[in-house]
Formats: C-alpha cells, structure tokens, sequence
C-alpha cells in the first residue's frame, strides 16, 4: 500500500494523460504519412491506433476517479472514528479495520498509544497518591493549588486551623476564600521570586473572625519553566520570622556551620539537611 499526496496523484495522471495524447496524435500523423501498402490499411491501422489510445485514457481515468473515491472514503471513515472517539463511542478498531492495511497499522499505534498512557496514567497516579499520603501526615497547614487558583488538594491540619470543614476548601478558587489572595497577582509575582508572603488578617468566608496568619506561596514549575501548581503553606508570626531568618542566612552564609542555632533547628531546615547529609 502507498499513500501519496493528492498534487502528485493529479500531477501523475495529467502527465499520463499527456503522455497518451502526444503519442496518440503523434502515431496518427505518422501512420497517415506513410507510402507504403494500401492507403486505405493505412488510415484503418491508424484509426485503430487512435482507437487504443482513447480506450487507453477511459481506463487511465477510471482508476485515477476510483482512486479518488477509495481516498475519500478513507478520510470519511477516519472522521467518523474521531467523531466517535470524541463522543467515547469508540470501540477499539471496527471501524478501522474496514480500510484494510491502514486500519490495522492505525489500530497497532492506538494500541501502543493506549499502554503509553496507561503507564502514565499510573504514575500519575501513584505520585498522586504520594503528595496525599504526605499532606496526612505532615503537621504544616498546606494547600495546593492548580494552574487556574483552585485548591485541588489540602493537609489534614489546615481545616483545624482554619476553623472550616474539607468541603469548605476543597475545589474552590483560594482568591474565593482569602480575601487578600489575588491569584493574577500572585503568579505574577511568584516569576519574579521562589515565595510570597501574604501577610494576615487572613478573611475566610466561612469563618466570621479573621485568621491571623500570613500564606507563603511556593510555586512549583513543570518542565517547560511553567508555573502549574501552587503549594501555599499558612504559618504563625513566629514562623514566618523563622522563614525569613533562614533566606537571610542562606543568603549570607557559605556554609552550614555559619548559621544561627535557631535557623538549624528548624524542623524545615532538618528535613533538607537530613536529605542532602
């Protein structure tokens, strides 16, 4: 089986086409010049000629309009199977296997397709299930966000410290809920700098008293440099004065010896140093 574009199907057949037209007339006019034998031969051997070349061109024309006809269907048929798998009616290769050696290479690539994205689907899944298991077993209050500001996913002790149920969190926009939390503005400012801090009160809707605490945002890149979730942590005075005690000494110190008692017992801290110690 060939696939080949249309310009040079049509360019293949005008060509052809020209082809036997040339020779056609060519052989007539040559046929009717000739002295020898009977004249009348003469003109009925060219005749004939003319004859074959047309019969010739009805063939060459028959196949090149079914060859047409056979693409057409061929690009009907796939509509249907893209219309069908938008739809999620798509059954796994019935319909493909009506176009023959394509329909089987096709269904022989969906098929490799359809493991890939198992496979994905399941890391996925399982790295799902890690940043669940770590947000029910961390003592920070954590939320994280999508691409769009949505809380997609929350630590078990930030409801207690909110004063809120789950469902008050959970797939809502974090600029819905906090009052100061305007997200256009905080991925913004999350290109120009690894955290923010929003500092408090903090205003929830479902809560009638303020909370007094201060968001610092995390933004986490994927592999394009692009900003597609967000880890925002809701932390104390005390702590946020931590936080900012150990950028400074980072900053300012070449090494870990250098910095203050209080930054290396951070539990924050510990967790890194444990890590890469």
């Amino acid at each position: 089986m060939f696939l080949i574009s249309k310009f040079r199907v049509y360019l293949f057949y005008i060509l052809a086409v020209a082809a036997f037209i040339f020779i056609g007339i060519h052989g007539y006019l040559t046929f009717s010049e000739l002295d020898k034998g009977d004249a009348m031969s003469i003109k009925y051997f060219a005749e004939n000629f003319i004859f074959y070349i047309i019969v010739l061109l009805i063939i060459l024309t028959t196949v090149f309009v079914s060859a047409l006809v056979k693409s057409n269907n061929i690009y009907k048929e796939l509509e249907e199977v893209i219309q069908l798998s938008r739809q999620g009616k798509y059954s796994g290769g019935a319909q493909l296997r009506k176009l023959g050696v394509l329909g089987d290479k096709i269904i022989e690539i969906n098929a490799r397709l359809n493991s890939l994205n198992e496979m994905k689907s399941l890391k996925i899944s399982s790295l799902s299930n890690i940043v669940n298991f770590l947000l029910d077993k961390t003592e920070a209050a954590a939320l994280v966000l999508d691409a769009q500001g949505m809380i997609t996913k929350i630590s078990r002790r930030l409801p207690e410290q909110l004063g809120v149920s789950e469902k008050d969190l959970i797939n809502k926009y974090a600029e819905n809920i906090f009052d100061q939390f305007n997200f256009s503005n905080v991925m913004i400012e999350l290109r120009k700098a690894k955290y923010i801090t929003i500092k408090s009160p903090l205003l929830i809707e479902s809560s009638a008293a303020p909370v007094h605490g201060h968001l610092i945002v995390f933004p986490i890149m994927n592999y394009k440099n692009e900003i597609s979730n967000c880890i925002c942590t809701l932390v104390s005075e005390e702590e946020l004065s931590k936080h900012q005690t150990v950028k400074t000494e980072l900053q300012s110190s070449s090494g870990r010896n250098k910095m203050s008692k209080e930054v290396q017992e951070l539990p924050l801290f510990k967790r890194f140093s444990d890590l890469f110690h």
